[in-house]
């Protein structure tokens, strides 16, 4: 799906609002999965879950540039994401909702917001873009195991990303509207203007 290459694109711009940080992500060795398979192979890794809610660690390599990202996961079956990431240094630096198709991707300090429609199908292209991925450092609560470390790094792009959940909560009632935006009066942008932004990270 789509949704897995512009999520690249929205870790590296939110990254590089956020600032860089001197820590260079180890190599590792995973399973090859394409692009256009890795959210539906990510989300087995949580089936039985209904919702979670979780803190977030995430460091990305781009180039010879490295970042860190903090924030919060919130997750509600079948496939609907909202990722709220702010810099080391505080202060929300962006918002990623994906309401099953539809992807909103928030920057708060631009009051700018990208949106558009994401078909299951759409973008066979994608199938000759590859990441590879780990998922390790399992947990169970509740009765329910999932993995609280993903690790991804394109084939072809010069990325890397370690992202690791912490203090998770399974099966609670997430707030009302988790997966709405409120943006009265942002700027909005379609989904595809971000699209180019990928060719800087190709290797």
């Amino acid at each position: 799906m789509r949704f897995i290459r512009y999520g690249v694109i929205v870790l590296v711009v939110l990254a590089m609002t956020a600032g860089c940080a001197p820590q260079r992500l180890p190599l590792e060795k995973g399973e090859k999965i394409p692009l256009s398979q890795v959210l539906a192979h990510t989300l087995i890794q949580y089936k039985g879950i209904n919702t979670l809610q979780a803190q977030l660690f995430i460091q990305l390599e781009l180039r010879d540039e490295y970042y860190v990202l903090r924030g919060v996961l919130l997750y509600e079956r079948p496939a609907r994401l909202r990722l709220q990431l702010a810099s080391s240094f505080g202060g929300t630096v962006g918002e990623v909702i994906y309401d099953e198709g539809l992807v909103f991707i928030l920057l708060p300090t631009k009051e700018r917001i990208y949106q558009g429609r994401i078909e299951e199908g759409e973008g066979q292209e994608e199938d000759s873009l590859f990441l590879t991925m780990i998922y390790n450092d399992y947990e169970e609560i509740g009765g329910r195991r999932f993995s609280t470390r993903l690790y991804g790094e394109g084939d072809g792009m010069a990325v890397r990303f370690n992202v690791k959940l912490k203090d998770a909560q399974v099966d609670i009632v997430l707030p009302e509207g988790a997966f709405t935006p409120a943006t009265a009066g942002w700027e909005v942008h379609p989904l595809s203007e971000l699209k180019d932004l990928l060719t800087g990270i190709e290797r």
